[in-house]
């Protein structure tokens, strides 16, 4: 991407690199290390000694895949909602720029920002476990990651469809739902499983083929559907302004 195409990737990525946007990302990493060294410790002086090296750092992929998909869940909701409501936004559509960069821009841009802070997370996992784990670890990291695509992608869906408070709070219901509908003590009808983003589902069937494959393929297909949505949505907003 050049010149007009990346204009508001570029202005996207200013604005996301201002403390109040950035600072709740920043603070995963860290929560996380402590978080895994922490039961690394319990477990080695025989206080927690239900989980071997290869369960915890499965567990511990997957705790900072969560705490990140929560919190780019949330920002992206309060991100679009805000930048495509501001008079900024509005002004630069007049702008000898390409109109669906203005959807793109703003998503790459928090993608993009969600995927470095996801590789941070996952160096603070490797740097706070004693030693590596002998299991498929860059399946559980391609699976551990898409939810986090999906929250991105669910965010600018509910950033465009509603205010930025409220999108937060439905998108946490929904994260929520998703990884409660994973355990087996959820007993729903299985089409409902379909409607359900299957995070849940995902993280208790990840190690297993070929279930953790077509979970991890549900959720991109979530992914794409309300991405599709949302852009559909921007489009009909832009021609009216």
């Amino acid at each position: 991407m050049r010149g007009r195409n990346t204009y508001h990737f570029r202005e996207s990525i200013n604005i996301l690199l201002k403390t109040k946007w950035i600072g709740p990302y920043l603070l995963v990493p860290p929560i996380l290390a402590f978080i895994v060294y922490a039961e690394a410790y319990l477990s080695t002086h025989g206080v927690t000694g239900i989980f071997n090296i290869e369960q915890r750092t499965v567990l511990a992929i997957w705790n900072g895949s969560l705490l990140l998909t929560l919190v780019a869940g949330i920002k992206s909701c309060m991100f679009f909602s805000g930048i495509w409501e501001s008079s900024w936004f509005r002004n630069s559509l007049a702008l000898p720029v390409s109109r669906s960069s203005g959807f793109w821009g703003p998503y790459l841009a928090v993608l993009s920002v969600a995927s470095i802070i996801f590789i941070l997370t996952i160096g603070a996992v490797a740097a706070a476990l004693p030693e590596p784990g002998r299991f498929p670890l860059l399946q559980i990291i391609a699976e551990s990651y898409v939810p986090v695509v999906w929250a991105v992608s669910t965010g600018a869906f509910l950033g465009i469809l509603t205010k930025g408070t409220a999108g937060s709070m439905f998108f946490t219901a929904l994260l929520l739902l998703g990884f409660l509908a994973g355990f087996p003590l959820a007993r729903l009808p299985e089409w409902l499983y379909a409607v359900i983003p299957p995070v849940g589902r995902l993280m208790t069937l990840g190690l297993k083929y070929p279930q953790g494959l077509i979970q991890m393929l549900v959720l991109i297909l979530h992914s794409a559907v309300v991405l599709i949505l949302g852009r559909i949505l921007f489009g009909i907003g832009s021609k009216r302004r």
